[in-house]
């Protein structure tokens, strides 16, 4: 039990359950009848025809892509927001990479045809795993993803050893595995459109070689390398905005 934990353990397995946030429309960001739920997942869409999908990343929510949506508003291009399971305003109790992969399957199946993905850090799992599961987009564009896995990534990050021990013996014994790194070549592995990764060498949970070198795997891949951003900066940047925008052959 938690209980016979120690307080660092148990701070450790809190960041494995998403923590309440705000789980307000976005009215703000996108007209006030944008919102379309599909399922449990909350959707909020502007705009018809071939959309760009934006899927948040852990403890996050739509609201992240802010100046993603008043863009796409501003030049009349289709956005299409989402609360993966367990976040914002979703009303699923999941919250794992599977029942995130689906919900981003099921986003892109109902909103067909989706022109391009931008996800970050979780949000690239659950990206992946719909790719996988036969989700379709022609570009997709992968910000800080999460390639060291949870464990590793603590442990680079500086977490107390016998914390971390003590935390991953408590996920064993409760069933939840070893918290293994993500494949995500093996899930990127038969998709075809054009791919890019982002991310920063100061990022240390979510390090820039182990990235490249992923890319290196998946043939045709592009890396875009950042310095002195941390994680979440990586989402917020103007600079890495307007390269994603160049990407997509909007800039």
């Amino acid at each position: 039990m938690t209980d016979n934990l120690n307080a660092a353990a148990r701070a450790l397995l809190a960041e494995l359950v998403p923590s309440p946030v705000s789980a307000a429309p976005g009215q703000n960001m996108l007209p006030p009848n944008a919102r379309r739920d599909l399922g449990e997942t909350p959707l909020w869409r502007a705009h018809e025809g071939p959309a760009t999908l934006f899927v948040h990343g852990w403890n996050d929510t739509h609201r992240i892509w802010r100046q993603y949506a008043q863009d796409f508003l501003s030049n009349t291009r289709a956005v299409l927001l989402m609360d993966l399971p367990g976040h914002g305003a979703s009303k699923s109790k999941g919250y794992g990479a599977e029942a995130a992969g689906r919900a981003v399957f099921e986003v892109c199946a109902a909103e067909a045809p989706i022109d391009t993905i931008v996800a970050h850090s979780f949000g690239c799992i659950a990206t992946a795993n719909a790719l996988k599961a036969g989700a379709k987009a022609d570009y997709v564009v992968l910000i800080a993803p999460p390639v060291l896995g949870w464990a590793e990534a603590k442990r680079r990050e500086g977490a107390d050893p016998d914390a971390l021990a003590a935390a991953l013996e408590f996920v064993r014994a409760s069933g939840g595995g070893e918290l293994a790194p993500f494949d995500f070549a093996a899930a990127l592995s038969g998709f075809s459109g054009k791919l890019l990764f982002i991310g920063s060498d100061a990022d240390i949970g979510c390090p820039l070689d182990e990235i490249s070198a992923l890319a290196a795997k998946l043939p045709g891949a592009e890396v875009h390398g950042v310095a002195d951003l941390d994680h979440r900066e990586l989402c917020l940047d103007r600079d890495v905005f307007e390269k994603i925008l160049a990407f997509l052959g909007y800039a």
